[in-house]
């Protein structure tokens, strides 16, 4: 899509920040696997017969799995873990189930044909407990019962969790929905908000759900406007994504020098743009850069339509 505007009409226009990559993807992400933060090596947490869970994120999420998953099954190979013992859950939420070929496309041949690869069943879940907020946790099974969970994911603002990435991965990406529904709630109090983690009432919820099943080791990515892989964590779960969220504040943290009056935003194309569902998250980030009064115009092609049945319901 282009815009015409006359040049002296225009405040400024908002990208990305540049960061070099200290190396090709499978480079950067080696080296994070091999420098956990806060955390022993993955090869250190498994032994051989324990059942493992790698999750990982549905098609509406720019994660590149496929590019994630040969390191740290080189990791689990180096323990000794055989792949019929592995299985990739891909966290759906409340999302629409992948076709085959979409898990294999994540996955990656290799990977797919080595690995259990199945989708996250939000009416397939065991009762953990309850956060302090009362939200009712609600697990896949198989997240559940497996002896040791890996997560990946990539790491960028989120609109009311703070960021996304970390125990994100496993609350909202493996619950049922009441867990999901109830956790989204606290979206409407104080500190829920892009970039904000402390006193975000959204993460706090989210960690404290999370560990009550437990989450042994992480492995996220910061990805620029091209989806290219410029920096990576590895580790603890909240250890090593606090360390993440601050690399990934150097490329979407940016300044204005004062509201518009009209914004035209995009979430950035494919796939945070495959449905309304989605592509809605743009408009908090352009809502802090328009005037009280102002005009959004959202750019997104939404092929998917709204993307999600009670949303649509809501909406309409």
């Amino acid at each position: 899509m282009k815009l015409a505007v006359d040049a002296e009409r225009v405040l400024c226009t908002l990208n990305t920040g540049t960061v070099p990559a200290a190396g090709d993807a499978r480079t950067v992400v080696r080296e994070a696997m091999a420098a956990p933060i806060a955390s022993p090596r993955l090869r250190e947490l498994v032994r051989p017969g324990q059942k493992l869970v790698i999750l990982t994120s549905d098609i509406t999420r720019p994660c590149p799995t496929h590019l994630m998953l040969p390191e740290v099954i080189a990791e689990l190979d180096a323990a000794g873990v055989k792949g019929d013992g592995v299985t990739l859950v891909f966290g759906l939420g409340i999302h629409r189930a992948h076709t085959p070929e979409e898990r294999r496309k994540l996955a990656g041949e290799q990977m797919h044909d080595r690995l259990r690869c199945v989708d996250s069943d939000p009416d397939d879940v065991i009762r953990v407990g309850t956060t302090r907020r009362g939200t009712p946790v609600d697990v896949f099974r198989t997240v559940v019962e497996a002896d040791v969970r890996v997560a990946l994911a990539n790491i960028d603002p989120h609109y009311f969790a703070g960021y996304s990435g970390g125990s994100k991965s496993l609350v909202p990406g493996v619950c049922g929905r009441c867990t999901i529904e109830a956790n989204h709630s606290l979206m409407l109090e104080p500190g829920a908000a892009p970039g904000q983690l402390d006193g975000n009432p959204v993460r706090d919820d989210i960690e404290e759900a999370a560990a009550l099943v437990g989450i042994d080791f992480i492995l996220n990515v910061i990805l620029d406007d091209s989806k290219a892989v410029v920096s990576a964590v590895a580790g603890h779960v909240i250890a090593a994504h606090r360390h993440g969220c601050g690399l990934a504040d150097r490329l979407f943290k940016v300044t204005i020098p004062e509201r518009a009056a009209i914004v035209v935003a995009s979430p950035g194309g494919h796939p945070k743009d495959l449905n309304v569902y989605q592509a809605q998250k743009a408009l908090d980030n352009a809502a802090q850069a328009v005037k009280r009064g102002g005009v959004i115009i959202l750019v997104a092609s939404c092929a998917e339509g709204f993307g999600e049945r009670v949303f649509e319901e809501w909406i309409a």
